[in-house]
């Protein structure tokens, strides 16, 4: 605003001073052009003479002093002071405009003055000859009309600037008033208050802005029991193994029998490798969060080497129980877009749970097709299968159905397939479970975007 008054007043003020000088100039004009017709009056007959009480009446200003010289083509000094020099236009000057006229600045008697000096011819015995007539005037009313001018654009200016501040201060504060009320309001809330503002009392301003912050607080909310959930899960699941392995170690202790104390170390061994798979499935879990979304390494990748590769790694496993674990895809290539790492997390944990559910002489089968345009990850089981009522809650943490006790030491903690629901979401992955009765065993369907091989 203040390089816009700047502009404005600079000019005004170009426009204001120009038409000063102009009409200054146009009126110092006049008066010489009045002084080269007495001139010519009063030297009709002989060039000595001249009207010098007309002059003078002409020359007589209120707020200024007035000088004039008569000076022939020579510049020889005829009438007048010599102290009003005559100095040659740059320009020729046409005697017919009364606007083309010659002006120039000079001092006079120690003072600054402005000269406007014309030609004029004058015929004297039948020859005709030019002068140049030179009117010298103080420059006093013209400092003062030039100083009028400044005042009265800047005082203007300076009003519309003083009152542009009210206004916008008076316009800032009421419109951030609603969010002056809003910042009271969350200032005066504990950090364990995350209930919603109440929008009735909010004014209409702020009401969107008040909506998106309850949204936030009500996720946050949300995430923070969620998390102390998970905590108090966490720590109820780590306990069940650790009081296990406590109570062996204090039998053991209180036995000499070598054969118990042998089974007793058994079971702690137990305990520990239960123990230790829970505190992995954790730390698995923590990385497939949201907010751990950018540590993922997301390549493009063939999804079906990964899924052998995981395979191999569970034969051991499978062989224990005698279980038929085995691929069974028809398609070649299956590219995507995913972290190699996390992938794998999410196979080995749906075939390790189809292995852990399925009873022993069993069979696991592992494909992967395209389905709808999509890649298809299938793992199946001939396990109980799961029931509809439990199908829903699979994917919740810690969350452990009615069949799932009847594993005994083979189940899990509830964490695997909540790791495996995770990883899918981070990948834009879907999981579909399809457990029926007519068909033995759990089929899981995870599907992701293709990626075509260009």
């Amino acid at each position: 605003m203040m390089i816009i008054i700047t502009l404005d007043s600079s000019f005004l003020f170009y426009q204001g001073d120009s038409l000063r000088k102009e009409t200054f100039d146009r009126d110092l004009a006049e008066t010489a052009k009045s002084v080269g017709l007495i001139f010519k009056k009063s030297s009709e007959k002989k060039l000595n003479d001249i009207d010098e009480n007309s002059i003078s009446l002409l020359l007589t200003e209120p707020h200024d002093k007035m000088f004039y010289s008569i000076r022939d083509d020579q510049g020889r000094l005829i009438f007048g002071n010599p102290e009003v020099a005559y100095r040659p236009a740059e320009d020729d000057i046409d005697p017919t405009d009364p606007n083309d006229f010659n002006v120039y600045f000079d001092t006079v008697q120690g003072e600054s003055v402005r000269v406007v000096s014309i030609p004029i011819e004058h015929t004297l015995n039948h020859q005709k000859k030019q002068f140049f007539i030179q009117v010298a005037e103080t420059r006093n009313q013209r400092t003062y009309i030039q100083q009028q001018i400044i005042f009265w654009i800047l005082v203007p200016q300076l009003v519309l600037l003083i009152s542009a501040l009210i206004l916008v201060r008076f316009a800032v504060k009421k419109g951030l008033s609603p969010i002056l009320y809003l910042n009271e309001k969350i200032i005066s809330r504990s950090y364990r208050d995350l209930k919603p503002i109440d929008i009735e009392n909010v004014p209409l301003e702020v009401d969107r802005l008040v909506s998106s912050l309850n949204n936030l607080m009500r996720e946050l909310d949300n995430a923070i029991k969620s998390e102390n959930r998970f905590v108090n899960d966490a720590a109820h699941q780590l306990r069940t193994p650790l009081a296990g392995i406590l109570a062996q170690i204090e039998l053991a202790q209180e036995t000499k029998n070598k054969d118990e104390i042998h089974s007793r170390l058994e079971q702690i061994s137990q305990s520990s490798k239960r123990l230790i798979h829970i505190i992995n499935q954790l730390l698995s879990l923590s990385k497939t969060q949201p907010e751990a979304a950018h540590t993922s390494e997301f390549q493009k990748m063939d999804l079906i080497p990964l899924t052998k590769k995981t395979m191999e790694d569970l034969f051991p496993l499978a062989d224990l129980k005698k279980i038929d674990l085995g691929y069974e895809g028809s398609l070649k290539e299956a590219l995507i877009e995913g972290d190699e790492k996390k992938l794998y997390d999410l196979i080995h944990n749906l075939i390790e749970n189809a292995i852990k559910y399925t009873p022993s002489s069993g069979k696991v089968n592992v494909s992967v097709e395209n389905k709808n345009n999509k890649i298809c990850l299938i793992v199946e089981d001939t396990g109980k299968g799961i029931p509809k009522d439990d199908q829903p809650n699979v994917f919740e943490r810690f969350y452990r159905g009615d069949n799932v006790n009847q594993a005994g030491n083979e189940s899990g903690a509830g964490i695997g397939l909540a790791i495996v629901k995770e990883i899918a979401n981070l990948h834009d992955a879907t999981i579909e479970i399809d457990s029926r009765n007519e068909k033995p065993g759990s089929r899981f369907y995870v599907y992701f975007n293709l990626i075509t091989n260009e």
